[in-house]
């Protein structure tokens, strides 16, 4: 028997054993679909339904030929006769029915009942078709009833959304379903919905009916609209309703409407400090949450802006705990689970893969996550106080809302007024793509002020000077004013003649006990949430309960507040600003005992998780501990610039157990600024004096690579005479290689010649890494003297022993994969184009491992140019398009004028004369600082081609 499908919603098909049937003519499909439905049938309802106006006889042999023809194109044993007269679907034939088979959850999705299918001249067809329709209309309309009722009673937004639309579908012009479903979406908060719901009702009510919606209605509307007016969001004291923000929630509610294919994604409020953009945004996440949104929330802290990618953590902790409680459940598989514990656990321990995470890595692995997300959840990531956010950070917010449509996944960001030039610069990419929408929050006027203490204090609405003198103390910020309103209602109207902040501050502390006192004063000297267990470092001999009960008044009081972090309690202050005077007003030497204390603590702890390095250098920095503040950056910047700087770097433990987002002053800048801050530090102590050589290093190598040649080999020259001077062999190591390193860049190879024999010569035994990676040098240095066979050699043995070294942890798949690439390399100097790419592929297999380094853009860049040189150029296109991606991740510019000068050539060879020019145009500057021999002779060729 073959299997049958038959699908009578939407365009009606018949399918037999995977293949479309068609029948000779329509009625016959119309005899099926009836049978369909009604399963058996007689001669004489199957005539008087298609063959009405026809004469009995010729009805039945009409009829006849029909029962034929379904046979003969399905099956002979398809259908049966019952009776003398009847007519049947074979109850034991394999059918399967659209209409029979639909499940519950698709109330409505199934689609018309014959929808375009029409036999001409056959009224009593297409009288029985509406009967079936609308009996389908009446059951799509009871079973989402149904639903709609079990969504109301849940509160499931996006259930009450795709049922009502159904109801609304089968019964446009019920002006009593559009009430019924406006005041749904208005208790469930929804207003955006109802208004909408209600605007619908009167465009089609106009255009079908001529009419306007009734007065009920109408009424309803300006109801909803009222509420929506007037959202509040929760202060920390004061219920402060958004007088004055009308203009600013309507933006927001509309931004939170967001749609696949429209530009803007991202929202950034700015407004002065103190002037509410906290509890405006969460009024917008309260907005996004009543939409059935889910929201991401992190601060950026002043402390935490020259460490990278640090707000990311707590969107990472509230994902986890949105997957733990359902919120988002089934949004993400094992196997993407596993990459978000990866994100969560990098740094902590010493065998986690996860740890081993570069920025690149961490933003492959967001887009995957989030991805997989916004498959089956809208998302809003909300950052406060971006101002402080890190410059990583905020390529990864951009570069996620890139690769996302508004319609899934939304941002919003608040700043400080003051910082609005360096926050526009960071978001720039956004700006220059139209994805930014910005809204300004103004202080109170002095009407919206009075209405806010009408609200919050009754007693004072006879008394319009004190209003007045209110209004004038605090200029209408919010900050202030919620600070004032508490203070009038603990101890009566006051208003002592002090600066503003200091008396607001001054005044809120008065009350509290010495206890409560010592509590906020450990808390001041932590840079942003601290944990009980830190706070108890810091208050030894009070007991966990009675320091519980400390912070729960200092909550009532509003002067902390208790911050959830995935499962973890964190306390912060309500203002930051409380913490600066509460700081500030310690003496220095309790504040230097107490970062003396932390710094300690942390740097016991940075053995086994690297995570908590930037708390180390900040408290050493606050008690003026220079040398160990430098020590633990260098520490970081170290093995950082390893992989920002080499090809093929080897990954130490420390880099790969230290997450990439916890980077000490990532940045270029600051990384040369603190260089300079070491090296010129006058004291000449042994320490001081290896934190310059490691320093020197650090800078010289950059330098290299960003070919800066003579600022770089100076600096290296001088770390090389601090290590010789210290005896620090693994430094003078370093620093042999980066001048191997400067004369592969340079094609040097008598420098090459010199200091891998150096490197060699002075190896000891067990040092069997540093012993490969200096044989691997020296096979470069064979294959460019075209010694193939000592070249191919030596590398093959420098290959073994990265292998016997390798344990799985991924250490030196980076060094396996430039012992690939040089072999290519022999076979494409001497134009075998297929070993040379089995060879580049190797490396590109092997070298794709937790890091993805420079030098995979190298290769990429190599097989780019083999099939450029077989003639592939669309195929040679696109992997140095990927190595120029690869290459341009880091600004690294060795190896990019190279991808630059084929990019430019392929594109001659395919007649895109302006985009050589652009990519030459590129190249020429780039080779300018780089110096390459063999990239100047290719752009000279390309010049003469373009000319």
């Amino acid at each position: 028997m073959k299997k049958v499908e038959i699908n009578l919603c939407g365009n009606p098909t018949i399918f037999a054993d995977g293949e479309k049937v068609n029948f000779p003519y329509k009625k016959v499909e119309g005899f099926l679909y009836y049978l369909c439905i009604r399963k058996t049938v007689t001669r004489e309802e199957v005539i008087c339904l298609l063959w009405g106006d026809e004469d009995e006889t010729t009805g039945k042999k009409k009829l006849r030929d029909a029962v034929y023809q379904v046979r003969r194109f399905i099956d002979k044993d398809f259908l049966v006769t019952t009776g003398h007269t009847g007519i049947a679907l074979n109850p034991d034939y394999p059918v399967m029915i659209d209409l029979e088979r639909r499940e519950d959850g698709d109330v409505g999705q199934s689609g018309v009942f014959l929808d375009h299918f029409y036999i001409k001249n056959c009224y009593e067809f297409e009288e029985w078709v509406e009967g079936v329709r609308e009996g389908q209309r009446q059951n799509i309309s009871k079973s989402a009833r149904e639903h709609l009722d079990d969504a109301r009673e849940k509160n499931d937004l996006s259930l009450i959304q795709k049922y009502s639309n159904i109801l609304i579908k089968n019964d446009p012009y019920n002006e009593e379903l559009y009430y019924e479903i406006m005041n749904v979406y208005a208790e469930n908060g929804n207003y955006t919905m109802a208004i909408r719901l209600y605007y619908d009702l009167m465009k089609l009510f106009q255009d079908d009916l001529d009419m306007e919606p009734s007065q009920k209605v109408k009424d309803l509307f300006h109801r909803v609209f009222n509420v929506k007016e007037h959202v509040k969001t929760e202060g920390v004291s004061v219920d402060l309703p958004f007088i004055g923000r009308k203009k600013e929630l309507y933006e927001i509610s509309g931004f939170l409407e967001r749609s696949a294919g429209e530009k803007v994604g991202c929202l950034a409020v700015e407004g002065e400090e103190g002037v509410g953009k906290t509890s405006f945004l969460e009024c917008g996440l309260k907005l996004a949450l009543g939409k059935q949104m889910i929201t991401l929330y992190a601060v950026c802290y002043r402390q935490g802006a020259d460490f990278f990618l640090n707000p990311w953590n707590d969107i990472f902790q509230e994902v986890r705990q949105c997957i733990e409680n359902g919120t988002m459940k089934g949004a993400l598989s094992p196997d993407e689970e596993e990459k978000l514990s990866q994100l969560l656990n990098r740094g902590v321990g010493d065998d986690r893969e996860s740890g081993r995470l570069t920025y690149q890595m961490i933003e492959k692995t967001v887009i995957s996550l989030f991805t997989e997300i916004t498959k089956k959840y809208r998302i809003v990531l909300a950052f406060d106080d971006i101002q402080w956010m890190d410059q990583m950070s905020f390529q990864l917010m951009c570069r996620l809302q890139f690769m996302l449509e508004p319609d899934v996944l939304l941002t919003i960001c608040t700043y400080n007024r003051s910082s609005e030039a360096e926050v526009t610069e960071a978001l720039e990419p956004l700006v220059r793509r139209d994805s930014v929408k910005l809204i300004a929050l103004q202080p109170f006027t002095k009407e919206e002020t009075d209405e806010i203490l009408h609200k919050s204090l009754p007693e004072l609405d006879t008394e319009p000077e004190k209003r007045q003198k209110l209004y004038e103390l605090t200029d209408g910020n919010a900050f202030f004013l919620t600070e004032m309103i508490n203070i009038i209602r603990e101890k009566g109207y006051t208003l002592e003649k002090s600066p503003k902040t200091n008396f607001v501050i001054k005044a809120r502390l008065s009350g509290i006990s010495q206890d409560e006192k010592e509590v906020l004063d450990c808390m001041s000297v932590f840079p942003e949430k601290i944990s009980i267990e830190e706070i108890e470092l810091l208050m030894k001999g009070m007991d966990r309960l009675t320091l519980l009960k400390i912070l729960e008044r200092l909550q009532e009081g509003f002067l902390i507040k208790e911050v959830l972090v995935g499962w973890n309690v964190y306390y912060k202050f309500v203002h930051r600003i409380f913490q600066k005077y509460i700081y500030e007003k310690q003496s220095n030497g309790k504040k230097q005992l107490y970062h003396k204390m932390l710094a300690a603590y942390y740097e016991a702890q940075a053995e086994q998780d690297f995570t908590v390095l930037p708390l180390v250098v900040y408290h050493y920095d606050k008690c003026h501990d220079q040398v160990k503040a430098y020590q633990y950056q260098i520490r970081y910047l170290k093995e950082f610039y390893t992989v920002i700087n080499e090809n093929f770097p080897v990954l130490h433990t420390e880099a790969s157990d230290f997450g990439d987002d916890f980077g000490v002053m990532a940045e270029a800048a600051k990384m040369l600024e603190l260089a300079e801050d070491v090296i010129n530090l006058k004291d000449d102590s042994r320490e001081i004096r290896q934190m310059k050589m490691e320093m020197h290093y650090i800078k010289g190598r950059y330098d290299i690579a960003m070919g800066d040649y003579d600022s770089g080999i100076a600096n290296i020259e001088k770390s090389i005479f601090l290590a010789q001077k210290l005896n620090a062999h693994k430094n003078l190591l370093a620093c042999y290689k980066q001048q191997v390193f400067h004369g592969i860049q340079r094609e040097d190879l008598e420098k090459v010649d010199k200091y891998v024999t150096l490197g060699l010569g002075c190896i000891k035994k067990e040092e069997r890494d540093e012993y490969a990676t200096f044989l691997r040098l020296k096979g470069w240095y064979h294959v460019q003297r075209q010694e193939y066979r000592m070249a191919e050699d030596v590398l093959q043995k420098a290959l073994m022993v990265f292998r016997e070294l390798e344990d799985g942890g991924g250490k030196y798949t980076a060094s396996i994969a430039a012992c690939f690439n040089y072999i290519g390399d022999i076979y494409r100097i001497q134009d075998r184009y297929d070993e040379a790419l089995e060879y580049y592929m190797k490396g590109i297999t092997v070298g794709q491992g937790p890091v993805e380094t420079n030098g995979i853009g190298q290769v990429y860049c190599n097989i780019g140019q083999v099939m450029y040189c077989q003639g592939r150029l669309l195929e040679a296109w696109n992997y140095l398009e990927r190595a120029r991606e690869c290459l341009e991740k880091n600004g690294y510019r060795w190896g990019l004028e190279r991808a630059e000068t084929y990019l430019a050539m392929t594109c001659l060879k395919t007649g895109r004369k302006e985009e050589a020019a652009e990519h030459y145009s590129r190249a020429v500057g780039l080779s300018a600082k780089i110096g390459n021999p063999t990239t100047e002779q290719l752009l000279e060729a390309v010049k003469r081609e373009m000319n």
